[in-house]
């Protein structure tokens, strides 16, 4: 039964934050100590985002991660405003506040990747992420919005746009400032076989990697209509279709932690996404995989 990918890609798991504040911007830790910490935690690559300004540090005292320059970038389109990640730029690509088409646009001919940051903390409709193209992805949850004002989630936003043949990837992140304890709670994985800028921008571009608050996705593999999903010990694991097609998730009602599920695609389900929730009720999402019906 082939694995669906990035999962039996060479390489291996690298964990990242793409969405991060120093006191650049608004965070509270200088670059160097912002970085530190994600060292410290066993991230191996970070993207320092301050606000409409690109970030540049190294790793400091010889502690190994990868810095991979980025920024957040302000547009607008009419009355909404958006905030646009920018990984893998080396200056920034647009200035501030121009339109969002405009914006991604830039950052592109940049050679980097867009995401369109918390679409629900910022109270966008799905018109909103419609009406652009060409972004990398959209941000699934945001810890930082979740935490001060439980907006953090945009699953709705993605599905929407899934529904609709709009194949973005999703990521989770920090959006962390530390000013409080905004910190460890989203991050990514990335199968690559270098932790390096370009591998990790070119494995972000091409979606090979799977978000997660905690749980780890082993392998997802499928044949014919039967998907297999293997994980780190679950309470939960979902196949997530769009509308109504989707099969019913399988749960550890009995206290005994899940490490496996198998699933019949429902009939007429165009994609499929594998979402994983453990016993303290954190979530890991693979992106979405399109399928021929």
């Amino acid at each position: 039964m082939p694995s669906l990918p990035p999962f039996g890609y060479p390489g291996r798991w690298f964990k990242g934050n793409l969405h991060t504040h120093s006191n650049r911007s608004d965070g509270k830790l200088a670059p160097q100590e912002n970085i530190r910490w994600h060292v410290l935690h066993g991230y191996d690559f970070v993207s320092l985002t301050d606000h409409d300004q690109v970030t540049t540090q190294e790793g400091e005292n010889g502690l190994s991660i990868q810095v991979i320059p980025g920024a957040e970038i302000t547009a607008r389109r009419g009355q909404v405003e958006y905030h646009v990640l920018g990984i893998g730029l080396n200056q920034m690509p647009v200035s501030s506040q121009e339109d969002i088409q405009t914006t991604i646009d830039a950052i592109a001919a940049a050679g980097g990747v867009s995401f369109i940051a918390h679409p629900y903390w910022h109270g966008h409709e799905l018109i909103d992420l419609l009406e652009v193209k060409g972004y990398t992805g959209i941000e699934i949850f945001n810890a930082g919005c979740w935490l001060e004002i439980n907006k953090g989630h945009a699953l709705v936003h993605w599905d929407g746009l899934l529904q609709r043949e709009r194949n973005v990837w999703g990521i989770a992140s920090d959006d962390s400032h530390f000013h409080y304890p905004d910190h460890g709670y989203g991050w990514i994985m990335v199968r690559a076989e270098t932790c390096d800028t370009p591998s990790i921008v070119n494995a972000l571009r091409n979606g090979w990697f799977y978000s997660s608050m905690g749980p780890q996705i082993h392998d997802v593999r499928l044949e014919g209509d039967t998907v297999t999903v293997e994980c780190s010990p679950a309470h939960s694991i979902y196949l997530i279709g769009d509308a109504w097609h989707a099969p019913n998730g399988v749960h550890a009602w009995d206290g005994q932690p899940l490490t496996e599920a198998t699933f019949k695609l429902a009939r007429g389900q165009r994609y499929l996404r594998v979402e994983v929730v453990d016993m303290a009720h954190r979530t890991a999402w693979t992106n979405a995989y399109f399928l021929s019906v």
